[in-house]
């Protein structure tokens, strides 16, 4: 959580709803504190939830956490004693712990990710008993099989299960039924396991989810296959450059929810998705521009990209996993739009004085004209004179140097965490 979105949930404070909740102090049981990661994990909302300690929970007023406090957590703290906890099922919640200053005191902020591994429940009972008093109980003990769930601002009674309506709620949340069909189609291509691969079938190859088969991956041939380029600036890697094209659709119950194109690499060995495209601006006096491909790993690209890659085995033979390794070298996988976006602008502003880094060279002009002729057709030769295959490597190189960037700030970020 940043400066800024602390602040602004602490205006509503004293008011709690299922978002967040205000505590002065941490839990003085950490039977009661599980009570609440519970009750915040256990709701239908897709968002995370915080718990946010310092605050009042009586005016709102900003008191700070004791730094001395024995029950004050840190990350790895809380992570460690959620591993203890006998959840029901293979899955316990994941937390985050992190401290901003506000007002010029120290706010603890526990925030309980969003899962859809819901509803979480207890297979032992758990005894809530005071931290620095084992023998001493705070109240009755959190009971296996009883779902807590956070409603409005009020917690499931310890006793009781939620209600019965919240409970449906939950369980749609599990497997997706509260959400809009290509959301569920982006979660369904997840589940590696539940497809089936039926290649040529009506000249046709089909992957089929088994557990509805109203959800259906068709991938047919691209009648306007010999208007399509056989070299693109994503293949450039790859021991053999030409690449082959197909249609991709995604259909639900007949209607087509989305199509691309589908890219064959090394005689088909490994297949993607045609990635995203994006362009950047390059202060060149002879190109003004340069586009990187990439992936977002929660699109549909990418998703489809990694199904049809473990369906047909490319990840489980040497060839296939060699040629999907170098596939990756040319195209950038980020998280989201937002990653996106400053990585757009930390490669603008590195390249002001780092312009000759993606320039295309002679040689390299060279080196790959020469490779590209031993997999060219005769349809090709017009479409490859020198400035498209510069093009091409500039857009390479350029990816190239947006992963070295994006990588470089990942690892720096885990240094400082």
């Amino acid at each position: 959580m940043d400066h800024k979105t602390l602040t602004n949930i602490i205006k509503f404070a004293p008011n709690e709803n299922e978002t967040w909740d205000f505590k002065e102090k941490w839990h003085e049981s950490n039977g009661e504190l599980l009570r609440d990661i519970i009750n915040f994990a256990n709701t239908p909302s897709h968002g995370d939830s915080y718990i946010i300690f310092g605050i009042s929970d009586e005016d709102g007023s900003v008191h700070g956490v004791d730094k001395n406090d024995p029950n004050r957590k840190n990350k790895q703290q809380l992570q460690d004693y959620l591993r203890t906890i006998p959840f029901a099922q293979n899955y316990y919640p994941k937390t985050n712990v992190e401290t901003l200053e506000i007002k010029g005191k120290l706010v603890d902020i526990l925030t309980v990710y969003n899962t859809n591994n819901v509803p979480l429940f207890l297979m032992q009972d758990v005894v809530r008993v005071d931290n620095n008093n084992k023998k001493k109980k705070k109240g009755k003990p959190l009971e296996r099989g009883l779902i807590y769930s956070r409603i409005g601002d009020s917690n499931t009674p310890v006793d009781q299960s939620t209600t019965d309506e919240r409970m449906e709620e939950l369980w749609q949340k599990r497997f997706r039924l509260d959400v809009n069909v290509y959301d569920r189609f982006k979660y369904i291509l997840k589940d590696y396991k539940n497809w089936t691969y039926v290649p040529r079938l009506n000249n046709a190859t089909y992957y089929i989810y088994t557990k509805d088969p109203d959800f259906l991956i068709e991938e047919i041939y691209d009648d306007e296959l010999k208007n399509r380029d056989s070299f693109m600036s994503y293949s450039l890697s790859q021991f053999k450059l030409r690449i082959g094209w197909n249609i991709v659709r995604l259909k639900y119950r007949g209607t087509i929810l989305y199509d691309n194109f589908f890219n064959y690499f090394d005689n088909a060995t490994f297949g993607a998705i045609i990635p995203d495209e994006r362009f950047i601006k390059i202060h060149d006096k002879d190109y003004s521009s340069g586009a990187y491909s990439y992936y977002l790993k929660d699109d549909f690209p990418f998703l489809i990209t990694m199904l049809i890659t473990n369906l047909r085995g490319g990840l489980t033979n040497d060839r296939g996993r060699f040629t999907f390794n170098t596939f990756k070298k040319d195209v950038l996988l980020i998280d989201d739009e937002s990653q996106r976006l400053e990585l757009e602008k930390q490669t603008e502003n590195y390249l002001k004085d780092n312009i000759r880094e993606v320039i295309p060279k002679a040689t390299e002009v060279k080196s790959v004209k020469s490779q590209m002729k031993l997999d060219m057709g005769i349809d090709d030769k017009p479409k490859y004179d020198d400035q498209k295959v510069m093009n091409m490597i500039l857009d390479n190189k350029l990816t190239h140097l947006m992963i070295k960037i994006y990588n470089s700030s990942k690892n720096n970020s885990k240094e400082e965490n």
